[in-house]
């Protein structure tokens, strides 16, 4: 472990750390940053366009669920890996209790002992990672490729597993696991052999526990037998969805790691301050992704260290035999688009005919005259993914699902941080049917512009 610290603490003790998310109009802009910029300037009511609610996210703190005395993991793990008796300089790395509480959830690391004493027994074997996240997973806070967190995974990988490893970072920044769900099965490789999960933009609640459950059970599906890790950082103040993620780890009995316990309790207790880890309110500095990465290596070093008598016998997961505490609201989820003509039928494109694309979201409807559209789409469970946009122009639609009562959606992002891809659930069944949905602009005189990047079907 000491050699992996001192490793990345070389590559990663800070200069002035980037903050934000480079051009105003990049694909690393992230929802959580509105509250950097944004926050007090926006009134428009999206959760996901603020941080996690305080009320949610920051009873996951160390100190709050050691001061309610309520047993959870976090309280446990703080008593087990009290805070450091005074000052520390947070660009040494983490210390052994931070990394001690950021093991939120050990879990079954069976999968994870197969893939290390594969690359052991097989130097050659390729190894592929796939970093599944929102802006901090695509490196935003950090001032180089070489100091964020997803590569510093994979350059311990190189060093000491084997040469032999793939990277694939799949970050988009301003997404969320309600976007994920519907995207994995095209950005996660489907030979991958370990998956990270990070999105701090969800919220505390139960979507967002039902849409991290189903994309675990996906990801645990694969043909590969991947190894499935949660990360779960944290805004300033210690907003996390970190409950509604633990509860899904500790279902399907798979490591959790957090960022969150590790840093928080010692800003609590003043021993480093929240700007020594970032430079705005969400993504963390140099020093913030060493620690991160750090946390993760800690598991990575204990199952390594202990391979001789880790299970290594894998057991391919059977959605059918495991039951889902949500219902697998989500299974079989996708994204539809222009290209998808089999899952989204455009019964009359109306005045949106622009064909739209955005970060990685291809085949998009788009009017710059107000207007309607309408498709038929077959789905349990239907959501949007459209442009939020700074410049003015972007109005509001009504999405009505079959009479159903409509769904107000607003594009327009007034002195915003930048333009990004926000998703909004619209519409939610037991059974799977054909829907008829109108999506019509309703500020077309004064705000015309309206862009579906792609729907969201499951």
């Amino acid at each position: 472990m000491k050699k992996t610290i001192a490793m990345i603490l070389a590559l990663c003790i800070c200069s002035a750390a980037f903050a934000g998310c480079g051009d105003s109009t990049d694909t690393a802009s992230s929802k959580a940053e509105t509250t950097a910029v944004q926050a007090e300037k926006s009134d428009d009511g999206d959760a996901e366009s603020e941080p996690p609610a305080e009320d949610e996210g920051a009873e996951n703190t160390g100190d709050d669920a050691a001061e309610s005395g309520d047993g959870s993991p976090s309280d446990v793990l703080l008593a087990q890996y009290p805070v450091n008796d005074g000052p520390y300089d947070f660009t040494q790395g983490a210390t052994e209790n931070m990394l001690g509480r950021s093991l939120l959830n050990h879990g079954d690391t069976s999968r994870l002992a197969a893939k290390l004493q594969r690359a052991i027994d097989d130097p050659k074997a390729i190894t592929n990672i796939c970093y599944l996240g929102d802006s901090i997973t695509a490196g935003t806070g950090a001032t180089g490729s070489a100091k964020q967190y997803a590569n510093l995974i994979t350059a311990w990988w190189e060093e000491n597993m084997g040469f032999y490893v793939m990277g694939t970072n799949a970050g988009i920044g301003a997404t969320d696991s309600y976007c994920a769900v519907h995207r994995a099965y095209r950005d996660v490789p489907e030979e991958s052999d370990i998956i990270f999960i990070e999105f701090i933009n969800d919220q505390d609640n139960e979507l967002y526990q039902s849409t991290m459950d189903s994309l675990v059970r996906q990801c645990l599906a694969m043909p590969n037998n991947p190894a499935v890790i949660i990360i779960e950082p944290s805004t300033e103040g210690g907003g996390s969805p970190q409950n509604a993620h633990l509860a899904v780890a500790q279902t399907y009995d798979i490591p959790m790691i957090s960022y969150h316990d590790a840093i928080i309790p010692e800003i609590d207790a003043g021993n480093f301050t929240w700007q020594d880890t970032s430079n705005d309110n969400v993504h963390p500095n140099d020093a913030g992704h060493a620690v991160m990465a750090q946390c993760v290596l800690n598991l990575f070093e204990q199952v390594k260290a202990d391979l001789d008598s880790e299970n290594k016998e894998v057991t391919p997961f059977d959605p059918a035999a495991v039951e889902s505490p949500t219902g697998d609201k989500f299974a079989g989820a996708t994204l539809g688009s222009m290209d998808t003509p089999e899952t989204v039928e455009v019964v009359d494109a109306g005045t949106f005919t622009k064909r739209i694309q955005f970060q990685n979201f291809n085949g998009g409807w788009g009017t710059e005259e107000g207007g309607s559209a309408t498709f038929k789409i077959n789905c349990r469970n239907l959501g949007m993914l459209y442009m939020k946009n700074t410049k003015g122009t972007f109005g509001q639609v009504a999405v009505t699902v079959d009479d159903n009562e409509p769904v107000i959606i607003d594009g327009d992002f007034p002195g915003g941080w930048g333009n990004y891809a926000k998703a909004d659930e619209i519409f939610s069944s037991d059974e799977a049917a054909e829907h008829t949905v109108t999506v019509e602009v309703i500020n077309g005189d004064v705000r015309p512009d309206f862009q579906i990047l792609n729907w969201l079907i499951s």
